[in-house]
Parts: structure tokens; C-alpha cells; sequence
């Protein structure tokens, strides 16, 4: 946790914090100045069992947790100061990178070089910072450490991105029709190699991240459903477009003396074989 905040820190401009007493700090552990910890903490804080013994926060770990931050907001280009925990943050060559989730594009970018620090907020309601470790993916509480292995599932997750909709991805309930119009074999070998792999942390990250061609800012609106109101407000063209039953149909799976769209029951994606995914670490 020290490195994190420090280097993070440092990225930042060393931007000064309040207090100046000396101490230990109990969120890096490190020999600091900083406020009493105990004139610090909230009422609302939960993490008391990540924290270390000390008797300060110091001035990186201030930053960190900042609640209102002009030198963030100055950073993403906003009046009015803001939480670090509502952002994603990336250190790349000694520069601090915050970026929003309009900017999913350039997270990818980032996580395909050589990185020093990958902290990916979803909720935007968490401190997830301090938890990061050096060159290593933290999406919200968890930890990726195969950093390869989660760009090749991210990759498989966007190329069916190109023809279903993220919630088809994550349930692995598809329509037939856009089965057939992406191409069966294909569908069925990209499905083969993710279906182990549903549900994974890794697997998450991948569907957070995947944007389709030409869109940088998908706003994570999975059709079917869960898109928010705004993102909807963005597609009024396709909301306009009649669907038919046989648009609204999915994959049924198969029993003996039945074809694969014949028989009733309940709806799941075609059987697949079970084969063994990458260890997917989460630190």
C-alpha cells in the first residue's frame, strides 16, 4: 500500500495535505507528516481492518482519499472539486492518468503497456487505492495479477461485443438471429474459450472495458435491459426499431428427438465443452 500512495503521490506533484505532525501513517505504514488519524477519520469509515498501527494519515494518503479535490478536478477538466474514488486512476512513466468511464479506450491503451499503477472503479463508491499493489490490475476490490491473460479474455469478450449486446455476454443467453447473423462457428468457438470463464473477476473486467468500434464512450449500457436513461436518450434510433418474436428469441438447449428450436423449456446457452481457462490470481 505504501508505494501506491506515495507513487501516486509523486505522480501528482507532491500536492500538499493537512497537518503537520510526525508519525507513522496507519493507512501505508511509512514515516510521514500528516493529521492525527483520529482527527481525520470519519464516522463512516469501514476499513478498519486494512489499516496499520500509527498514529497520523500523511499527505500521500490524504491525497487518496480526497474527497473534494480541486488538483483532480483541474486534471479532468471539472468547475468543481472532485472525489478521488469516483475515478479511475493509472501511473504510466511517472504521469498521473484519472480518467472517468467515458474513457474505457484509453484504460485498455494503458493496460497494455507498461504500467505502474491500474486502480479501475466501476461503483465509484469505494476507496479502492490504498488496496492497489504495484503493476497489477485492482478492479474495485479485487486484484489481477495475470495482466496478459485478462487482455486476451478482453479481447475475445470485445469480438463478440461486435454482434450481441453486454448482457447476452454476461448471461450467455443469445439471440439466435444475431447467432446466425455473427456467424455460428465463430460465435460458438469465441463462446467455447469465455464460458469457463464466466462470472471470473477477470471476466468482469473484460465487460467493463469492451466498447464497440467507434464508440468511445459507452456509458457500460448493456442492452437488454440495464442501459440507464441517458444512455438510452443516446440511442433514440434504436429504440425506435420494431423487433419481432424471432428477434426476442434465444438459444434453447437440446434433448433427445428435438431440434435445437423445437422444444419448450427453459432458455440457456448451447452445451459447450468444458475446457480448463487461465488461474485467474485475485491477490
Amino acid at each position: 500500500m505504501s508505494a501506491i500512495a506515495q507513487t501516486l503521490w509523486d505522480a501528482a506533484g507532491q500536492p500538499g495535505g493537512e497537518g503537520g505532525e510526525k508519525g507513522i501513517c496507519r493507512i501505508c505504514g511509512q514515516n510521514g507528516i500528516g493529521l492525527p488519524f483520529s482527527a481525520w477519520v470519519r464516522d463512516t469509515f469501514t476499513d478498519w481492518d486494512k489499516i496499520l498501527p500509527g498514529e497520523i494519515i500523511c499527505h500521500a494518503c490524504q491525497f487518496i482519499f480526497a474527497e473534494s479535490s480541486e488538483i483532480l478536478a483541474a486534471r479532468v477538466g471539472k468547475n468543481n472539486p472532485q472525489r478521488m474514488r469516483n475515478y479511475s486512476h493509472f501511473v504510466v512513466g511517472g504521469k498521473w492518468w484519472p480518467l472517468s468511464k467515458a474513457e474505457k479506450a484509453r484504460m485498455v491503451e494503458i493496460l497494455r503497456s507498461d504500467f505502474e499503477i491500474a486502480v479501475i472503479a466501476d461503483s465509484g463508491q469505494k476507496h479502492i487505492i490504498f488496496r492497489a499493489v504495484p503493476s497489477v490490475i485492482q478492479f474495485e476490490e479485487h486484484q489481477i495479477r495475470d495482466v496478459g491473460a485478462a487482455l486476451a479474455l478482453l479481447d475475445i469478450v470485445q469480438a463478440l461485443y461486435a454482434g450481441f449486446s453486454k448482457m447476452e455476454i454476461e448471461t450467455g443467453q443469445y439471440r439466435q438471429q444475431r447467432i446466425i447473423k455473427f456467424g455460428l462457428a465463430e460465435w460458438y468457438e469465441l463462446e467455447q474459450q469465455i464460458a469457463p470463464l464466466r462470472g471470473s473477476i477477470a471476466f468482469n473486467l473484460a465487460l467493463f472495458l469492451a466498447q464497440k468500434k467507434g464508440n468511445s464512450d459507452d456509458r457500460d449500457a448493456r442492452e437488454g435491459g440495464d442501459a440507464s436513461s441517458s444512455d438510452l436518450a443516446g440511442r433514440a434510433s434504436r429504440l425506435q426499431e420494431p423487433l419481432s418474436p424471432h428477434d426476442l428469441a434465444a438459444i434453447r438447449g437440446q434433448c433427445a428427438g428435438s431440434g435445437i428450436y423445437e422444444q419448450p423449456g427453459q432458455i440457456h446457452q448451447l452445451p459447450l465443452f468444458q475446457i480448463a481457462g487461465p488461474d485467474w490470481s485475485e491477490g
